[in-house]
């Protein structure tokens, strides 16, 4: 009995010294890990260091080795497509106008007319039958003059009268954001009325011409309507479509005054109006 418990003694001392020696070997083993996690997070920033290093060396000969780009020509790249799609059509109108000019008969009498119903129209679309509140209004027929001067004298005299009273509209009553949404609201939009002419074409009696002309005429207007409200007045929008949102908005007040048109044009002896413009001096 007295050999079993000095043994058990014995255990119980060799037990108490090993386990400080077991603890301070777990710390150094813990220290040593530690040191080695450090080193290596240490070896890692300095290689992502160098890989840095290297890139912007690489950036910096690629942009050196690279032809200088002109802040002219930046520029020009970011500028939006519409602009440039407004600028070739312009570029275009411009071209068939030149081509044109010899064949383009702008007599006294012609000019004169041409601004008599420009002063006809101006002085109808002052009067509103109704305005709506982010812009277009609805008249009593302010474009049937224009339309009869375009259908008279023919496509390319009525894009030049169409334009002088889209400026007319600019200077009286303006609302412009961006100088490409002027052009389209402004002289665009009623140079595009040149569509009516299209109507001569139909094999049918010029009473029933004039209102086709109107109709075709106020489709011309309501394309670059849409196209200005999309592009230019999404805002408007919210969440709806902005295109959506366009079509409906522009055909809210251009459809009645479209109809209008239509309906004032159908008035018998109103298709003599143009054999009267179209009468040579």
């Amino acid at each position: 009995m007295k050999k079993l418990f000095a043994l058990m003694i014995a255990v119980l001392l060799a037990l108490a010294l090993l386990v400080p020696a077991m603890a301070e070997a777990a710390d150094a083993a813990a220290d040593t890990a530690e040191t080695v996690v450090e080193e290596t997070e240490a070896a890692a920033e300095e290689a992502a260091e160098e890989v840095e290093e290297a890139a912007e060396e690489v950036e910096e000969t690629a942009e050196a080795e690279a032809p200088a780009v002109s802040p002219v020509f930046k520029k020009l790249l970011e500028v939006p497509w519409y602009s440039w799609a407004v600028l070739a059509a312009m570029v275009v109108a411009g071209v068939i106008l030149a081509m044109s000019a010899k064949r383009t008969q702008w007599n006294s009498r012609r000019i004169a007319m041409g601004a008599m119903c420009i002063a006809i129209a101006f002085v109808l679309s002052c009067i509103r039958l109704f305005r709506m509140p982010q812009g277009g209004s609805i008249t009593p027929a302010a474009m049937l003059p224009l339309i009869l001067f375009m259908v008279a004298c023919g496509p390319l005299q009525g894009f030049v009268v169409g334009c002088a009273f889209g400026l007319l509209q600019l200077i009286t009553d303006p609302y412009v954001i961006h100088p490409i949404q002027l052009l389209v609201d402004y002289p665009l939009a009623y140079g595009a009325m040149i569509l009516g002419c299209l109507a001569t074409l139909f094999p049918l009696k010029d009473q029933w011409k004039l209102p086709i002309a109107a109709l075709l005429a106020g489709l011309g207007r309501y394309i670059m309507a849409v196209l200005s409200g999309a592009i230019f007045f999404a805002e408007y929008a919210g969440e709806q479509n902005a295109w959506i949102y366009s079509l409906t908005y522009n055909i809210s007040y251009i459809g009645p005054d479209v109809l209008v048109c239509m309906l004032v044009a159908c008035i018998p002896g109103m298709a003599r109006l143009v054999n009267i413009i179209r009468k040579k001096a």
